[in-house]
């Protein structure tokens, strides 16, 4: 009876280890989302873009603003511009002065992979490198793709995942950040303000 219960024990730890390996090799990120900077002003920050302009977050005060930390070889941020998610969100609120800006902070890439990702998707707004980390590190970015939301007022009033729908294939998902603007736009208060992202880990530079 003794050896019977040990088997079962081996073979739930067993299966456990193959569902961890499993949720590695689909690049989810399980870590909890630190929400110290919800509701506070959101850090200012100075970056360049791939067309080589210096970018500052208080360029655009009184505008919304979108921050999404990408990375290019990410299954999971590849997904959502194969289904135009981005696209489609700037040509939704076209005329509601929102201002998106893709952030890249794998340490291994530079503005040349960020200008082949602007091109290969014909994009039209700024693509930053931060591939130091130092930014990444400041607003806690865990994952690509993730998204944080910062109000006119410049208050950071959103962070986590685009939406329910990690694996691209409901019919119908929920947009955290559609929800997020419509409620903003609207002067609500933000029902969902942190959602945890899917994707991959943010690639930073280890230092040892």
């Amino acid at each position: 009876m003794r050896n019977l219960l040990y088997l079962f024990l081996l073979t739930i730890s067993v299966a456990n280890a193959e569902v961890d390996n499993e949720i590695d090799k689909t690049a989810f990120n399980d870590s909890p989302i630190i929400s110290s900077l919800l509701g506070k002003l959101a850090p200012n920050f100075t970056l360049i873009d791939s067309g080589g302009e210096s970018i500052s977050l208080h360029d655009f005060k009184g505008k919304h603003v979108i921050l999404e930390w990408f990375n290019p070889d990410c299954r999971r941020v590849q997904q959502h511009y194969q289904n135009k998610s981005v696209q489609k969100i700037l040509k939704k609120y076209s005329g509601k002065e929102i201002i998106w800006l893709g952030i890249n902070s794998s340490y291994y890439m530079n503005q040349e992979d960020n200008k082949r990702w602007r091109d290969v998707n014909s994009l039209s707004y700024r693509l930053l490198g931060d591939f130091t980390g130092e930014i990444a590190k400041l607003y806690q970015a865990k994952t690509t793709p993730q998204i944080y939301i910062i109000n006119p007022i410049g208050i950071l009033i959103y962070q986590g995942a685009f939406d329910d729908n990690p694996e691209g294939d409901k019919a119908e998902s929920i947009n955290y950040i559609e929800m997020a603007l419509d409620e903003s736009l609207a002067n609500k208060p933000i029902s969902k303000p942190k959602i945890e992202p899917y994707g991959c880990l943010v690639k930073y530079k280890f230092e040892g």
